[in-house]
Parts: structure tokens; sequence; C-alpha cells
């Protein structure tokens, strides 16, 4: 196997491992540049939407074992607190994911609405 196909194998597994990650970048990359264009709704829900997808990535990946670990070994629970640990554990494992999720898919889907529908309340005020 030689060098340009150890290159190009590394450059494809490097992808497939982050191409969420790449692709929820490059949706952030786009919503400031449309924020420095014009200044709009549509622009600053896309730019949280995708900010937030992009860290519940990298909450999946990467932070959610150490963050919950160093939590509960900095609360030092005893045996006799089983439930908060327990607790705490459910809400780094299901509940923080689940939010992130939400969030980010929420607010694309209302800088859709909000494009699509054009939301603009001074005009309503007006007439």
């Amino acid at each position: 196997m030689g060098l340009k196909t150890s290159l190009l194998n590394t450059a494809f597994l490097t992808f497939s491992h982050n191409q969420y990650a790449i692709a929820f970048f490059f949706g952030i990359l786009l919503a400031i540049l449309i924020l420095l264009k014009k200044p709009s709704r549509y622009a600053t829900l896309l730019l949280i939407g995708f900010a937030t997808l992009l860290l519940g990535f990298e909450y999946d990946k990467h932070i959610i074992e150490p963050l919950q670990n160093q939590t509960l070994e900095s609360l030092s629970l005893d045996a006799s607190e089983a439930s908060t640990s327990l607790f705490l554990v459910r809400t780094f494992q299901k509940l923080l994911p689940i939010g992130f999720f939400i969030i980010g898919w929420g607010s694309l889907f209302l800088a859709m609405l909000s494009k699509t529908f054009n939301f603009d309340l001074k005009s309503r005020k007006s007439s």
C-alpha cells in the first residue's frame, strides 16, 4: 500500500467519521455569511440551529463520558445517594442529547417557516 493510497484512506476515514460535524460547520459558516450580508431572524435561527446540532454531535461523540465522570467525581456521591447519581447520569446521557436535537432541528424548522411565511410583526401591527 503506497503513501498516496494511505493518505486517501486517512482522508476518507476522517471525513466519514466527521461528516455530520463538517456539514453543521458549513451550515454555521453559511448562516454567518447571511447574517453579515443581511441580518435577519432567518439567519439567526439558522446559526442557532446549526451551532446547537454541532454541539450535540460533539457532545455525543467526545464530551458526554468525561463530563459525566467529572461531575460524579466532584460531587463524590456515596451509595446512599444512588438516586441522585442515577438522575445525573440519565440527564447527561438522555436529556441533554434530546435537548440539543430538539433545539437544533426546531431552530432550523422555525428558520424555514420564518423564511417561507415571512413573519413580519411590524406590518401586522400597522394594518
